[in-house]
């Protein structure tokens, strides 16, 4: 009987524990999710987000430049292959 009574106060005591602190653990997470939504609403938070977005929008414009000039040289080289090859099926000469 008396390991009856220990199990059961065990288990009470663990159930207890549990629903008590999935109550702080809910509260405590709707504190953080408040305070990560103010910090993301702040005018410091959107003006570094706008700074970013205009840095990253001017990488990839310059990627862009990039990517096309390099595009263009290989374009320019191949058909300067073909020029050469006097009749050939492609820039390998085979």
């Amino acid at each position: 009987m008396r390991l009856f009574s220990f199990r059961l106060g065990l288990l009470l005591g663990g159930m207890i524990g549990y629903i008590l602190g999935a109550r702080a653990g809910r509260q405590r997470y709707e504190q953080i999710s408040a305070w990560s939504r103010n910090l993301a609403r702040s005018q410091p938070a959107q003006q570094v987000g706008a700074e970013v977005r205009q840095v990253a929008g001017r990488a990839g414009k310059v990627l862009e430049d990039k990517a096309t000039e390099g595009v263009t040289k290989i374009t320019d080289r191949l058909h300067e292959g073909d020029e050469g090859s006097s009749g050939s099926s492609g820039p390998s000469g085979a």
